[in-house]
């Protein structure tokens, strides 16, 4: 191990049945850096970590050291020992508790005899949030705290060093979930962490945060180490290439793509929700609309109000002129309205069925005979999208649980297609998808516009905007505060629009809110 490395990981190796999903992975984590780790969806980056971790058990011949001293394999007891802590993806709270109660729950609760101490808890928890910079109210539900509140609490929660020195923080994609505002929030509270000694290993797909964030990258690829590199001096179409395994379209938005007609496909009207106030657009066929907006800015509900799948008010008019007062999920499906879900979402997916069985969910009564399901005609259907959409591995009957993120959405994708729907409402398309799957989705976006579908694109992530719409909404405050078009859609004006705007609109509808409630 080189001099000033903190973790070293020699010849990793994990096999599961029918599957090499690492092939003698080696590098190195240096003291006090930032190390991100990449790769494209299925490369081996969650089963890397899950062995670091003590999940899974390497296969032999694997050596993993911290701090000179050898790591057990599957001792997840050794791993918090020589002080590796993780935050997962899903942060791993409780939303119905404090941040207080979920401090409690990872390293014990403060007592006063055989009573909880909730002020020693609150106030511990208080340090531990003060000692990264994050400023909380750890007496607040969880569920309640805004998203980069959340991450803040796991993240000094695993920095809890009443069980020992704490060296290495692990986190697995922090920032899919969060607006670009509050990424900035996060990497603040990095700093901070790098500021108390701790390295971190990042892994994201999101290029722009490893180029501005990290000291050092390590790219995996179908489960092999292509290498470590420094990220000074990188930039963003050489990272991609080296995750993809060839070069990478730098900018998918300078490519053609309107393909909006004067016909409309949709039109809403007086939209309210939670926080949604009166919002109305217009698609036309084959345009590829996007909705943006902070937490809190109505972005978020946007999706689920207009198919039915959350409550509020709209009044709609579809492409044959026809006037709807109220949306339900199942006038959304008459109307040929599709909900897509981000891969994350519990309701996206059944983990439990196969690709087959996914895809075909929501049209199987069109393969069903005398209450039966006509199996040859269901699987032709489903292997022809599995083809179109390339998603992998090409078996219908491959559970979807266990599918890389970017298959995942694109099964999710072919669910939808499949039903041939006018209009498709996405709801963060390309959350924890890498680069590779990210640029497939827009490409199959584009080809249904091109052949007249519409699309409302609701994201937290400002590329969606750049790489795939003609046209984007900016809310703030449950309403639409500026619009964007053409060359004007660029990652900075809209973070303009939506950062800029944010203030007055939402103190003008806490306002209304107020007086409504009078």
């Amino acid at each position: 191990m080189e001099p000033g490395a903190l973790v070293g990981i020699e010849q990793l190796s994990k096999t599961f049945p029918g599957q090499r999903a690492l092939a003698d992975v080696s590098f190195e984590i240096g003291r006090g850096e930032i190390h991100a780790l990449v790769g494209e969806n299925g490369s081996g980056k969650s089963t890397l970590i899950k062995v670091l971790a003590g999940f899974h058990e390497p296969d032999p011949g694997a050596r993993m050291t911290v701090a000179g001293e050898q790591l057990k394999p599957c001792s997840p007891a050794d791993v918090r020992r020589l002080g590796l802590r993780f935050v997962h993806q899903d942060l791993g709270l409780v939303g119905e508790l404090s941040a207080a109660e979920n401090v409690g729950l990872a390293s014990g609760f403060a007592r006063r005899g055989l009573k909880v101490d909730r002020a020693g808890q609150r106030s511990r928890a208080e340090a531990l949030l003060a000692r990264i910079g994050a400023e909380v109210d750890v007496e607040q539900p969880v569920s309640a705290l805004r998203a980069v509140e959340r991450s803040a609490v796991a993240i000094a929660r695993a920095l809890d060093e009443l069980h020992g020195e704490i060296r290495l923080l692990v986190l697995d994609e922090p920032t899919a979930a969060l607006p670009p505002a509050e990424v900035e929030a996060l990497f603040r509270v990095l700093h901070e962490v790098l500021e108390r000694g701790v390295s971190i290993l990042y892994v994201s797909h999101r290029l722009e945060e490893i180029l501005g964030l990290a000291h050092r990258v390590t790219v995996l690829r179908d489960g092999r180490c292509e290498g470590t590199f420094p990220v000074a001096g990188m930039d963003r179409a050489r990272l991609a290439e080296l995750i993809v395994g060839e070069e990478v379209e730098a900018d998918a938005a300078r490519r053609p793509r309107s393909c909006a007609t004067e016909q409309r496909a949709l039109s809403v009207r007086g939209i309210r929700g939670a926080v949604l106030d009166d919002v109305g657009f217009d698609v036309r066929r084959g345009e590829v609309v996007g909705v943006a907006g902070l937490s809190g800015s109505g972005r978020e509900e946007l999706a689920a109000v207009l198919t039915g799948a959350a409550p509020g008010q709209i009044e709609l008019v579809d492409g044959d002129g026809r006037s709807w007062s109220g949306m339900t999920p199942k006038r959304a499906k008459r109307l040929g309205i599709a909900l897509v879900l981000a891969n994350r979402h519990p309701d996206a997916a059944i983990g439990q069925f196969s690709i087959r069985e996914n895809v075909s969910l929501a049209l199987l009564g069109s393969y069903a005979r005398g209450g039966r399901v006509q199996g040859a005609q269901e699987r032709e259907a489903v292997e022809g999208w599995i083809e179109r959409l390339d998603i992998r591995p090409n078996d219908a009957d491959r559970l979807y649980s266990n599918l890389s993120g970017g298959n995942k959405q694109k099964v999710i994708l072919a669910k939808w297609l499949n039903t041939r729907p006018n209009v498709f409402v996405m709801d963060d398309p390309t959350s924890g998808v890498d680069i590779g799957a990210r640029h497939g989705i827009y490409g199959l976006v584009r080809q249904q516009a091109a052949a007249g579908a519409g699309f409302v694109v609701c994201s937290s992530d400002l590329e969606d905007f750049v790489g795939v719409c003609d046209r984007v909404l900016a809310l703030a405050g449950g309403r639409v505060v500026a619009e964007l078009s053409g060359a004007e859609i660029t990652e900075s004006r809209l973070l303009q629009a939506i950062v800029r705007s944010a203030a007055g609109p939402a103190a003008a509808s806490n306002k209304n809110q107020t007086e409504k409630d009078r």
